[in-house]
């Protein structure tokens, strides 16, 4: 600004009006606050309807991918309280990053050095030609925020292009107060976070360590806010499974006929395997050390155990001649050993650790090992990494900006995460990262459901109950007439309503079919010597003590009450079970499926509780039986008195 103009306009003062007095004379401060206390007032009342960066009209972009640039055409933008034109232009972008074009708006002062035209052009005046006040000027122009054409607060963005792909958030004019007034209603009425149309996620592949993906083009409401894309979006995000590492994972070798085992991890698919360790069995020669009774190295590292130790068929026998101590055989023990200087063979085993080719899922081993051989049945251990599975979430902000939630890897039945809050899930991506598998995508995305499906569903519903009273209907009518159809009596023998009580019936019905009844008669079991019936068997002690170290007499005075004496009924219980029936469907039905439960597997859930008669009367007696009574146990001089059962005497009269 130049240094005789004053501004001195304080919104947080609040003053109002500029009250201009008789005879006094006028400042030109005043002209100057009065222009910014009018534009401040316009200002409060433009921001209630947009807000900063609002296209009003034109302003629309083409994205020219082959040549990497961006047309923007003429428009007109709010910013800080005016709508502003700006002209179009041409911008060279990035068609692989997220990029924002908006207004740069930038302020110089002209005066009438740089505009004679701003000289008093009144001819006639006293102040003709003379110079008068400065005029403040805007420059508008579209640009990209990386441009840094002036400080950061005076770039205002439009629109935003991810990876070549303008995102459309509102359709212009973009009047803020309406805007937020449509996306209350949306939250409250539909939830605000849908998608409308298309916005499917599919798999494209890895390349350069990235997951590609491919968004179709569609439009979708974010708390309320639109979001559009015209085309289809491609989406990457980088390759980073988690790791997990095992450590010394157990396997017993056991070849096959060719000699190979394939070894399959526990966990994969694999990531790296840094170390197989085997046992290993292997024949050397060693030369004896120049020191009677001293030690010999072995040629290995790790050595578990020593097979055997052989000179021109002499055996040396361990603990006895030698002792394998600290991976050495040691002749401490005088007892036989080879000739200084002279050779020997000996076989032993030990750890080793292999490198090994590996896949996905495991590796192979070979039985032959430099060196030696690896010992059938014995203990295989692996370390290696693996890549744990992992369930990501897609999901989209308001700003149309894509997220990618990591999910909580885990060895099995991993986790999806929760979207957080103001965002859409748009999908859902189970990773398993083997490398020729793609993986799983769920697209999760609520989608809106139009008024006409919404009509049709309703269609749909109402047809549905009006087939199911059609059912209930012809169900009603098979159960209450089920017999004459067609005026032929159909009887479909489920069970005996159908069938005339008036006539006894000798037939008997069991599973829809008609079929000669089954009677029984109750046999009573005789068992010998009143004694419990079991199958043959013979008696094995199960636990025996045989030794003793004295006797004492438990009772030494022989003072004992006398033995009761054991009586028995046969029968000891009456099952007493009476039916009085016209039709035998009910005793045939449990003697059938008794009978051929061995090729019939039944599982039959039917309860039906019907109620035709009910009479209720006194049973004058119970049935009469004969019970036998055996009574034993009685000592020498001891005699029977009474018997009584029940209350009632039945002593024998044989005492």
């Amino acid at each position: 600004m130049i240094k005789d103009y004053y501004d001195k306009f304080d919104p947080n003062k609040g003053y109002e009006k500029i009250l201009f007095r008789a005879g006094k004379g006028l400042q030109s401060r005043e002209l100057n606050d009065l222009q910014s206390q009018s534009q401040h007032q316009i200002k409060g009342i433009a921001d209630v309807i947009l807000k900063d960066g609002d296209l009003v009209s034109g302003g629309e972009v083409v994205i020219e991918h082959d040549k990497a640039n961006a047309l923007i055409q003429d428009g007109e933008v709010y910013i800080n309280g005016l709508v502003r034109k700006i002209p179009k232009t041409q911008l060279f972008i990035s068609l692989t990053e997220s990029i924002d074009i908006g207004v740069w708006l930038t302020y110089e002062t002209i005066t009438e050095e740089e505009d004679p035209s701003l000289r008093d052009p009144a001819i006639d005046a006293i102040n003709f030609d003379e110079p008068g006040g400065a005029r403040l000027k805007q420059n508008c122009q579209w640009g990209l925020k990386s441009d840094a054409l002036a400080q950061e607060d005076a770039f205002y963005p439009v629109h935003r292009i991810e990876q070549g792909v303008l995102i459309i958030k509102q359709p212009p004019p973009q009047l803020d107060a309406v805007t937020q007034a449509l996306a209350r209603y949306d939250r409250e009425a539909n939830g605000g976070s849908y998608v409308v149309d298309g916005m499917a996620l599919s798999y494209r592949g890895m390349d350069a360590q990235k997951q590609s993906f491919s968004l179709a083009e569609g439009k979708a409401h974010i708390e309320g806010y639109e979001v559009s894309f015209a085309t289809a979006r491609n989406l990457t995000f980088d390759y980073n499974p988690d790791i997990g590492e095992v450590k010394e994972e157990p396997k017993t070798f056991r070849a096959d006929s060719t000699g190979n085992m394939r070894i399959d991890t526990d966990f994969f698919p694999v990531k790296e395997i840094e170390e197989v360790n085997v046992t290993v069995e292997r024949s050397a020669k060693l030369t004896r050390g120049q020191l009677s009774g001293g030690d010999d190295l072995l040629p290995d590292n790790s050595v578990l155990e020593i097979i055997s130790v052989k000179q021109n068929g002499l055996t040396f026998s361990l603990g006895e001649d030698f002792i394998f101590l600290r991976n050495h055989i040691s002749w401490q023990l005088n007892g036989k050993e080879p000739d200084i200087g002279s050779q020997f063979d000996v076989v032993y085993r030990f750890r080793k650790q292999l490198e090994v080719e590996y896949d996905e899922r495991g590796y192979t081993l070979n039985e032959a090992v430099e060196g030696g051989k690896i010992v059938e049945n014995s203990l295989i251990t692996t370390d290696y990494k693996w890549l744990r599975p992992r369930i990501d979430l897609i999901v989209l902000d308001r700003f149309g900006q894509f997220q990618r939630i990591k999910g909580q890897a885990a060895h099995q039945l991993p986790v999806a995460p929760n979207a957080p809050a103001n965002h859409l899930a748009i999908a859902q991506v189970s990773q398993t990262w083997f490398i020729d598998t793609a993986p799983d995508i769920e697209n999760l995305a609520v989608r809106a459901v139009s008024m006409s499906e919404l009509e049709k569903m309703q269609n749909q519903i109402s047809d549905l109950y009006q087939l199911l009273a059609i059912e209930r209907l012809r169900n009603d009518a098979n159960s209450e007439d089920a017999t004459s159809k067609f005026g032929v009596f159909v009887d479909p023998f489920l069970d005996d309503d159908m069938r005339d009580a008036g006539i006894e019936q000798s037939a008997a019905i069991v599973d829809g079919e008609l079929t000669l009844p089954l009677n029984a008669d109750i046999a009573e079991l005789t068992l010998p010597n009143q004694s419990t019936l079991t199958l043959p068997y013979a008696l094995e002690n199960l636990l025996v003590q045989e030794m003793q170290t004295g006797s004492m007499r438990v009772n030494p005075y022989q003072a004992f009450e006398p033995v009761p004496a054991s009586v028995s009924l046969t029968p000891s219980v009456d099952h007493w079970t009476q039916t009085n029936t016209r039709w035998t469907s009910t005793i045939t039905q449990r003697f059938w499926w008794a009978r051929f439960s061995w090729w019939r597997n039944r599982t039959v859930f039917n309860t039906r509780v019907e109620a035709v008669n009910r009479q209720t009367t006194n049973a004058q007696f119970l049935r009469s039986r004969w019970v036998h009574f055996s009574i034993q146990g009685f000592g020498p001089g001891e005699s029977l008195n009474t018997v009584t059962f029940d209350g009632v005497s039945v002593t024998p009269e044989a005492q």
